[in-house]
């Protein structure tokens, strides 16, 4: 190779890693809060009602020693609900699932994902990193009740968090896993994202920004895999997404049931966006979801 082509072969690797940092930057440092996501409607008032007269703060240090944070909120009896939250979000935009899980008899955990809310943390992890916090809120319960009955939901980004949690080594107390619009891996995410910008040519990015993930966080996005972690889990779940989500793309929900050798089951709903399948369907949302969890959370 000549000496221009290997200037040009330099130029273009130092190009790249400038705009993958860049878009790291962009896209996983720590944001202003998303505004509050839900309708301005009877079940988000009621929620609103609930949340603020029964959330109380709690925190715990992970092993990096961030100081996260979570809204609690008791019921009686060994049940509880760890509700995880999307991309940009934070707990308490999760309070109308809250409420409803609280209904159906269980105490909530609603954790802030690190960097988001008022949990520490700068960079976001999508689910990846935030599975060993996740572990950490489990064994927080545990160590308060040791007879929890503990279910794991989320959405979007909490969804893959979910599962990503699912494919470890959980202790007995951990019973089942709900997910809605969760994606296979992180690197499948960011190809759906981007399929559209500049008829699909920021794709060839993706490889360099994985690999600025991998040096700069210890993980690549095909390592970032909810795919992989559900072929390892145990625990049953119950695969949830809306056959119209034009973000986290329905065919993923197909990839993940087939992969799952645990038991489980697959609901879809027509005409559904991305984490609405709750509001288009509700009677058939929670007619399953408490099927689901009646069959198994006092296994």
């Amino acid at each position: 190779m000549g000496k221009k082509a290997l200037f040009a072969a330099a130029l273009a690797a130092g190009a790249a890693a400038v705009v993958s940092n860049a878009v790291l930057n962009d896209t996983l440092r720590r944001r202003p809060p998303n505004k509050d996501p839900l309708p301005d409607d009877e079940e988000t008032r009621a929620a609103t009602v609930w949340f603020k007269k029964y959330a109380k703060r709690v925190t715990y240090r992970n092993s990096e020693n961030m100081r996260l944070t979570a809204w609690f909120i008791p019921h009686k009896g060994h049940r509880y609900a760890i509700i995880c939250h999307g991309y940009g979000g934070r707990a308490e935009c999760m309070r109308h699932r809250g409420k409803s899980f609280y209904d159906l008899g269980f105490n909530i955990l609603m954790p802030n994902a690190r960097a988001h809310g008022d949990s520490a943390g700068d960079w976001i992890g999508m689910g990846w990193l935030e599975r060993k916090d996740i572990i950490g809120w489990i064994y927080e319960i545990i160590r308060r009740d040791q007879d929890a009955k503990i279910l794991l939901y989320g959405e979007s980004m909490g969804a893959a968090t979910v599962m990503m949690t699912a494919g470890e080594q959980l202790p007995p107390q951990v019973k089942l896993a709900i997910e809605d619009c969760g994606y296979t891996s992180v690197w499948d995410q960011a190809k759906a994202a981007v399929k559209d910008l500049y008829a699909g040519a920021m794709g060839v990015l993706i490889p360099a920004v994985s690999l600025a993930s991998k040096v700069k966080f210890g993980y690549s996005f095909r390592e970032a895999s909810a795919l992989n972690q559900i072929r390892r889990c145990k625990i049953p779940v119950l695969f949830i997404h809306g056959e119209a989500d034009a973000l986290v793309p329905c065919a993923m929900v197909y990839r993940l049931y087939e992969a799952a050798n645990c038991d489980k089951q697959l609901l879809t709903v027509p005409g559904a966006g991305h984490c609405l399948s709750a509001s288009v369907a509700p009677k058939l949302y929670w007619s399953a979801v408490r099927s689901f969890i009646e069959r198994y959370i006092d296994r």
